[in-house]
């Protein structure tokens, strides 16, 4: 048996029972249970660490997990929940549906899915053999064209006749892109090329966010657009699923996931007793939901919403997993995967916490966000210039390393890999993002050049490529604001995309100093193959910043290319032991 088998203070195992004591002969079932005897541990005082192993399995969640500080460790000794040595264990919040009978046309199937009718379950995502189909959606190629606008914008006209929505249902949606963000808005009716929607789509104090003539569109979610593979709708009024398949392929020999929770783990603690000494270790978490407020969702920027209006609340998307007040812990070999909104972010007083190895694909928004409370829940007036009240909350010394990042903004297609605003200290090394819509890595979120606590953020040896491949106006790093001691080094920045969302045209770019950015050291930096340009500025200007050996547009093969810079960019292997 593994030594830290043989270590473990308590076990958990998918074939226990929480009547057990928790031993490895006697294992727990969940870890919400060990949970309850590791907080009769620390209670009673700890004289050691603490580590709860869980066997590999599938563990389903009712609620949410949440520590604080009553199950955290100490300046000496920490807590640990681990899978065991070389299994895989999974916590999630999805319900597999199953039941799929023909609904009498070919490829066309459907099931009934438990208690949607009767309003205890919806949802807007699917995942289909780990993979994640779209929603139903029209048309399918060649979106939609705004040609005009009501002076409210609940009134849009298109550029073509659209489908009569009258027997659709409550939960069609308009969706708009803009340049670097999307909005949803819930429609009420179509009247040829005319369509009426329940809010106002994009956000009105910014141009570049808000809906205008030629901005592009298409329906989402209405029985008559399930028309491809695996496309799907999901019918609120009697809980019946219509999905599509390929060929004469049965959808009972796959394997169907819906999620029912927004969140599956807190760390919560508090300014006068944060959680501390904390530790996740090789655990797998999936399947979130997300559902459309009802004032909508029009996007401003990376994943920050508010509903259309000047004097409206600004919020971010739901994190998956969400810290406050944690010192010194980490989630270390750890996955999140198939969520509906973001990922995961490290809030106010989150000091010295480590995030790395670890794994975010599939994710909703944003896949982590460090700082994310300070720009929450503020009118537009102070969410320009937003920034945390309390010095205390400001989050510092945190680092994001080693980690892989793909197919962040699944669903809201303005989401960033990694995004860090109003905080200090922080270290964002050694990841590799790709397949993204919009932006690799963001810092900083203050659009002019006055001081904040956003400082001393060090972006290094970073792989960042195929990004920008549905959004407009960002780059591999897009940077705002006044950031004193920040750092852009050894990034590896290639193959950045050009798509037609773009109303106004807003290039792409490796590097993207965008308004106030100010204050940066930016050496040894790898560039190529961005289609307009390895470094842009707005707001901005180069000898605002300090240059030192770049190479920027040399593809790999040249006699110039830095072989060996390019091979220290992305995660690297672990130090032998």
């Amino acid at each position: 048996m593994n030594a830290e088998a043989n270590r473990a203070d308590f076990v958990v195992a998918p074939d226990g029972s929480n009547g057990n004591p928790g031993t490895l002969e006697r294992p727990f079932a969940t870890l919400a249970q060990a949970q309850q005897a590791v907080r009769r541990k620390i209670a009673a005082g700890l004289d050691a660490d603490v580590t709860v192993l869980l066997r590999g399995g599938s563990y389903a969640l009712d609620r949410p997990l949440v520590f604080g500080p009553e199950d955290g460790g100490t300046e000496d000794y920490s807590v640990t929940y681990a899978a065991w040595p070389g299994e895989q264990v999974l916590l999630h919040a999805g319900r597999e549906i199953s039941g799929w009978e023909s609904a009498g046309r070919r490829y066309l199937w459907q099931t009934t899915v438990p208690g949607v009718a009767d309003g205890k379950w919806w949802f807007r995502q699917l995942i289909v053999d780990d993979l994640r189909p779209r929603r139903a959606r029209w048309p399918e190629h060649n979106l939609l064209t705004v040609t005009a606008l009501s002076d409210d914008l609940k009134e849009i006209e298109f550029d073509r006749e659209l489908p009569d929505l009258s027997d659709a249902g409550d939960d069609v949606e308009l969706v708009v892109r803009q340049n670097f963000s999307v909005s949803r808005c819930r429609v009420l009716a179509t009247r040829g090329r005319t369509i009426e929607i329940a809010t106002a789509p994009g956000w009105v104090p910014h141009g570049s966010t808000t809906v205008r003539v030629k901005c592009r569109a298409y329906l989402e979610h209405a029985p008559a657009f399930v028309n491809r593979p695996f496309e799907w709708h999901l019918d609120r009024g009697n809980g019946k699923l219509l999905c599509e398949t390929s060929e004469d392929q049965d959808p009972n020999g796959r394997r169907f996931v819906a999620p029912y929770l927004e969140q599956l783990l807190r760390i919560e603690g508090r300014p006068e007793e944060p959680v501390r000494n904390l530790h996740f270790r090789g655990l797998d978490f999936a399947h979130t939901s997300w559902t459309v407020p009802q004032i909508g969702y029009s996007g401003i920027q990376a994943c920050h919403y508010g509903n259309g209006y000047k004097t409206a609340p600004t919020y971010a998307l739901p994190l998956a997993v969400q810290w406050t007040w944690a010192h010194g812990c980490s989630w270390r070999q750890c996955s999140l995967r198939h969520t509906g909104a973001s990922g995961l972010g490290l809030g106010a007083g989150c000091r010295d916490n480590v995030i790395q190895r670890c794994t975010f694909e599939d994710i909703g928004g944003n896949g982590v966000m460090i700082g994310w409370r300070a720009v929450q829940d503020q009118p537009p007036d102070r969410w320009m210039n937003a920034d945390w009240t309390d010095p205390a909350e400001v989050p510092a010394g945190n680092c994001v390393s080693h980690c892989r990042l793909r197919t962040c903004g699944a669903v809201n297609t303005g989401g960033i890999g990694i995004w860090a605003a109003f905080c200090a200290d922080t270290r964002i090394a050694h990841n590799l993002i790709c397949d993204m819509p919009y932006s690799g890595i963001s810092i900083g979120f203050r659009w002019n050049d006055t001081p904040t606590s956003q400082r001393t953020c060090i972006v290094e040896r970073n792989h960042i490529h195929h990004i920008m491949l549905d959004q407009a106006d960002g780059g591999g790093i897009y940077t705002l604001g006044l950031q004193p001691g920040t750092v852009l080094r050894g990034n590896l920045i290639h193959d950045v995309g050009r798509s037609d969302a773009s109303v106004s045209r807003a290039p792409n770019n490796g590097i993207f100093c965008d308004e106030g950015s100010t204050g940066f050291l930016i050496e040894q930096n790898i560039i190529y193959d961005t289609p307009e340009g390895a470094t842009r500025f707005n707001d901005s200007a180069a000898d605002r910043h300090t240059w030192v050996d770049n190479s920027l547009g040399v593809r790999p093969g040249h006699p110039d290319f830095p072989v060996a810079r390019a091979a220290q960019a992305g995660p690297q292997p672990p130090p032998e032991p």
